[in-house]
């Protein structure tokens, strides 16, 4: 089957899925990845690896589109009353599910590396399924709140801890072979400093053009191509310059929240529009899984499911009780926070390729856990949504209008 073929299928059947989930109460989003697996070469096969690798770079804009919504999070004034909290609970809650896999990984076995690697993956959320439920239950409110914020913070940390790791893997692995300490230090360090100020830099300069040219476009056609030719620059130039699409996404969407007037304008027009790419990304990340790595886990895949679940909901649940939050911010917020996918598996190719020693091992455990995270997370997030009285359910199928 062709490229346009497969995109016309993978909009129809989303639409489909979309409406037959609802009678069992299940997300939208997981219908989407459901549908993505059917049709995908682990079960049905109408959409072939061929064709996953020609719709990336939709997935690559919607994963960019994405970001750029949850970066109207970082308002200043808005940001300034949950930040502190937010940033605490995040801290809390990735670093208690990076240590607990961690240590599992240690007491099974593996070597530091392979544990590290796996603990810093642990503490990434999705924020793409954690947002489409929230949109889709229409939910507001202090727990829907501080997952806005969580998920905008979250893979900035994730990616961080796990530059840092990879730098000490490299630093360790330069000195055993006796490379110079100057060249050592270089190539362990400019990566880290290269992905997050680089990324932030241009995520600022394209929306600063983002927010200057804002003012002059009124037309709600005109606003359409004004972000889609943002976005799409934001993450084609990341991506040539190996910097992250995620946090240069996110970057983006603060910069132009904060520099313009019409920024709630264009937020709210891109909500108008982006069903479509939503659809595709989450068919696209459904048919990408392989359902078979799940008898391939093991204990170490059982171990790292069970280690990152504790530590989420532990840390979740610890740290907004320790900052006197809402009871059922307290009770619900950990179940949000189980969704795994685009920067796990994205961190799970540059382990591939940069450390083969470790790779099958950690990509295995990683790949596998984010079958059943994914499908499972969004039914967790919709759960603690309706449970904390925060969902008003939208009774039409895009619930990202």
């Amino acid at each position: 089957m062709n490229e346009l073929a497969s995109l016309g299928l993978i909009l129809l059947l989303a639409l489909l899925a979309g409406h037959l989930v609802r009678f069992i109460r299940v997300p939208e989003v997981t219908g989407y990845i459901l549908a993505g697996v059917a049709l995908g070469p682990s079960v049905l096969g109408w959409v072939s690896y061929e064709n996953l690798a020609a719709l990336e770079i939709l997935s690559e804009v919607a994963l960019g589109l994405i970001l750029f919504s949850i970066g109207s999070v970082f308002e200043f004034n808005r940001f300034a009353t949950i930040g502190r909290q937010v940033v605490f609970i995040t801290l809390a809650e990735s670093s208690l599910a990076a240590l607990l896999v961690t240590s599992c990984m240690f007491a099974l076995g593996q070597p530091w590396q392979v544990a590290c690697l796996l603990g810093a993956v642990a503490m990434a959320t999705a924020p793409a399924s954690t947002l489409m439920v929230i949109r889709e239950c229409n939910s507001s409110g202090p727990l829907s709140t501080n997952l806005l914020g969580i998920i905008a913070v979250n893979n900035v940390f994730c990616l961080t801890t796990f530059i840092l790791v990879s730098s000490v893997i490299d630093f360790s692995s330069s000195l055993a072979i006796g490379r110079p300490l100057f060249d050592t230090f270089y190539r362990s360090v400019f990566p880290l400093v290269w992905q997050l100020l680089g990324s932030v830099a241009l995520g600022y300069l394209v929306g600063l053009l983002l927010a200057g040219w804002a003012k002059k476009v009124t037309e709600h056609g005109e606003v359409q191509i004004l972000l889609a030719g943002c976005v799409l620059l934001c993450v084609g130039t990341a991506l040539l310059l190996d910097l992250s699409t995620l946090i240069a996404s996110l970057a983006v969407g603060a910069t132009m929240v904060n520099l313009s007037a019409s920024s709630h304008r264009l937020f709210e027009s891109l909500t108008r529009t982006d069903p479509p790419f939503y659809a595709i990304f989450f068919v696209v990340a459904g048919a990408d899984l392989d359902i078979h790595l799940i008898e391939s886990m093991g204990m170490l895949g059982f171990a790292y499911l069970t280690a990152r679940a504790s530590g989420k909901f532990l840390g979740a649940m610890w740290s907004a009780w320790h900052l006197n939050l809402e009871r059922t911010v307290q009770k619900y917020l950990g179940f949000g926070l189980m969704a795994q996918a685009g920067l796990a598996v994205g961190i799970a190719l540059v382990v591939d390729r940069r450390f083969p020693l470790y790779a099958e091992v950690v990509t295995t455990v990683i790949l596998a856990s984010v079958v059943i995270y994914e499908m499972f997370g969004p039914i967790s997030t919709k759960f603690a949504l309706i449970r904390s009285g925060e969902a008003h359910q939208k009774n039409h199928l895009t619930a990202t209008g």
